[in-house]
Parts: C-alpha cells; sequence; structure tokens
C-alpha cells in the first residue's frame, strides 16, 4: 500500500509531530508515505523528519487552476514512482490522507487524478461545514476521520456518517516519566493555547500570576501564539513578571523543553484535537484545562483537573490547590500517563487509520510497497 499525506500550512506548523508519527508509524507496518507540503510557506526551516524528501505543491491561486497544480503534484507523484507511462496517474498511489482543512479540496482533486481513495482528517469540529461543502461523488472513495467520538454527531447530521471514520490520536509514551516539583529546581508552569479565546487565555494568566503572587521558585512560560494574540505582555508588565516570564517562538520546535515542566495550563475549548496535550499527559506533568467537552481526553481522564468557569479565580484556586497539594498533583500526573498508556497510545492511531485505508481498498486493489 502506497499513501500519499497532504498538509495544509497551518498543520504542518502545529503538529509536524504528529505527520512524522504517521510516516514512522506507516512505515513500520511495510506502507509507503510519501508527505506533500505546500510551498513558499518557509516550511524547508522546520526541519521536519520525514524518512524522505517531502514533494512540495502550490496552495496558493485560484479556484479554476486547483485540477491544474493538483495534476503537476500527481505528475510528480508518479515519476517519483518509477512509471514511465506519465499519461497514467492512476493505480500509483492507493490513498490520499489529508491533515489541514486548507488542502482538503486540493486533496479531493489529487485523489481524483490518481484514482485513490481519500482520508480527510477532522481535527477540529470547524471542519465540519468544510467536510459539507466538499460536495462529494458517490463514485468518490473518501472517508472522515474523526480523533474523537463527539466529532461524530454533525458529520452525521450532515449526511455523511457512512464516511465517518474513527481514529484517535495518540502520544508517544516514555519509559521515563517527568519527576515533576523536584526540589532542587524551579517550578515551571506552560500557558498553552491557540490564543484565539482571548479573555479566557487572559483569565488563565492572570489566574497563574495570582496564583505565584507567594510562590518565587515558580517560572512561567508561554507559546507565542498566545502572547501575541491575547496581548499578554502588557498584563506581564502590569504584574511585573518579566524577570518570570519566558515565551517560547515556534514551540513545535521546542516540545522537548514544554514536556520537562511541571504543570500545564490550557485554556482551550475550542473543539480541536492537539498531540501536545496528550504528549503532556503521557509524561506525567499535572494538567488544568478548560472544560471541551469534544475532547476525551479531559472529560475522560481522572487526573485532569477541569475549570469549568473561565474566570481568573478559578484558574487561580485550580493553580493554588496544585502547588499546596504537590503530592496529589504528582497522583494526578501519574492518573493521566496511566490514562494515556492505556488508550491514547500513537500505535494505535496507526491501527485506526491503517483500518480505515484498508475499507477504502482491497486487498487487490492496493499497490505494493515495494
Amino acid at each position: 500500500m502506497r499513501v500519499l499525506i497532504l498538509v495544509d500550512a497551518q498543520f504542518a506548523i502545529h503538529e509536524r509531530a504528529l505527520i512524522e508519527r504517521v510516516v514512522v508509524g506507516l512505515a513500520n507496518e511495510g506502507v509507503a508515505a510519501q508527505v506533500v507540503l505546500p510551498k513558499d510557506r518557509h516550511l524547508d526551516e522546520y526541519g521536519f523528519d520525514l524518512l524522505s524528501e517531502p514533494i512540495w505543491y502550490a496552495d496558493r491561486g485560484l479556484a479554476l487552476t486547483r485540477s491544474i497544480r493538483a495534476t503537476q503534484v500527481a505528475k510528480r507523484v508518479v515519476k517519483d514512482q518509477g512509471v514511465k507511462d506519465s499519461d497514467s496517474l492512476g493505480g500509483v498511489i492507493d490513498v490520499v490522507h489529508v491533515f489541514g482543512g486548507g488542502a482538503w479540496a486540493m486533496g479531493r482533486e489529487l485523489a481524483r487524478i490518481l484514482d485513490a481513495g481519500m482520508v480527510f482528517e477532522v481535527w477540529r469540529a470547524g471542519l465540519i461545514e468544510s467536510a459539507k461543502g466538499l460536495h462529494l461523488e458517490e463514485s468518490d472513495r473518501a472517508l472522515f476521520s474523526v480523533p474523537e467520538r463527539p466529532f461524530e454527531a454533525g458529520l452525521i447530521k450532515a449526511g455523511l456518517g457512512q464516511r465517518v471514520h474513527l481514529a484517535q490520536w495518540g502520544a508517544q509514551v516514555s519509559s521515563e516519566m517527568v519527576n515533576i516539583f523536584r526540589e532542587e529546581k524551579n517550578i515551571s508552569i506552560v500557558l498553552m493555547s491557540s490564543g484565539r479565546q482571548k479573555e479566557q487565555c487572559v483569565a488563565a494568566f492572570e489566574g497563574i500570576a495570582d496564583a505565584i503572587e507567594s510562590h518565587d521558585d515558580v517560572m512561567v512560560f508561554a507559546n507565542l501564539e498566545v502572547v501575541e494574540r491575547a496581548s499578554l505582555w502588557a498584563k506581564v508588565q502590569e504584574r511585573k513578571l518579566e524577570d518570570r516570564f519566558t515565551i517560547i517562538d515556534r514551540s513545535e520546535d521546542r516540545r522537548d523543553l514544554l514536556l520537562r515542566c511541571d504543570i500545564m495550563v490550557y485554556p482551550d475549548t475550542l473543539h480541536e484535537e492537539r498531540t501536545l496535550l496528550l504528549d503532556v499527559m503521557g509524561t506525567g506533568m499535572a494538567i488544568i484545562a478548560g472544560n471541551d467537552e469534544y475532547i476525551t481526553p479531559i472529560q475522560d481522564s481522572p487526573g485532569i483537573s477541569i475549570v469549568d468557569r473561565p474566570s481568573r479565580s478559578a484558574w487561580a484556586e485550580k493553580l493554588k490547590a496544585c502547588l499546596g497539594d504537590r503530592d496529589a498533583a504528582r497522583q494526578s500526573g501519574l492518573d493521566s500517563r496511566e490514562y494515556v498508556s492505556k488508550h491514547r497510545r500513537t500505535g494505535m492511531y496507526i491501527t485506526a487509520i491503517l483500518d480505515g485505508y484498508r475499507s477504502l481498498c482491497n486487498d487487490e486493489q492496493a499497490t505494493g510497497s515495494e
């Protein structure tokens, strides 16, 4: 079986880890995966580890030129596979798996040109409307892969229930867990968010600032997006926390740093799946999160402390409790780690998406991976 992984720019930047894991996981199962990334988006600066060089595609242009741009990619794919008759573009690729809504239309065109199955990753609830707008034909062998069961309802309501496939994202769980609240080091809190829910992000920051007023040994980290979109630096200055606050640019490149902190504050309730949350759960860190009913691990893991009312006082209360009872916080981290280990490992996701791929092409149709 051969698979194309088509990614839009936003997804490539924020979920590079997932793309890399999919490529490696499929390779371990004997499935060859070729990644296709948008060009002229500075993605070559991000150091993707994809086992092979990506193919670059033009993601910007008039809708009228989409078929032309997709054909260019298809011809490159066929050429790279060593097929001499470039006029015959079908039968080389079995499945086109599209990550990121910005690439869905291109993925549909590319799959049709290659006569391949198509899988669209519905990683956020906002893409359900986009699913209806794809205007799939009965002849299209297509699936909408959802990372959480709550995403299914919207697709079923849109009349796409027969095309829904559950493939829950997973984490890499290291054999060594993070030993949080070590006596010989400062405590580190990381605020991670897209920043698009400004009021919630500001409330979370103010709650952090309130909670650490009596703790001189606490440092705070935050990703650049939340600082810029929620205008947090002015708040940092108001609270005179400049010496204790670190901004992390290109946080995907610094995931190793984030996974060594003690506490993660995760205010987003945007109904979006993030591997970072799952990875943090896998380390044994303490987690305080907004109440996103779409994200099953937040709801089901006994270790996550949920903030039902995203107010400044609510965040402060949860953080003070965490800092005040560190044994309980350590146990919460262990509980989250156990949950991910049992239910949400990366290998489980790979198995699930392979099941989806196979449902789109039987063994006789699938190409060899040699």
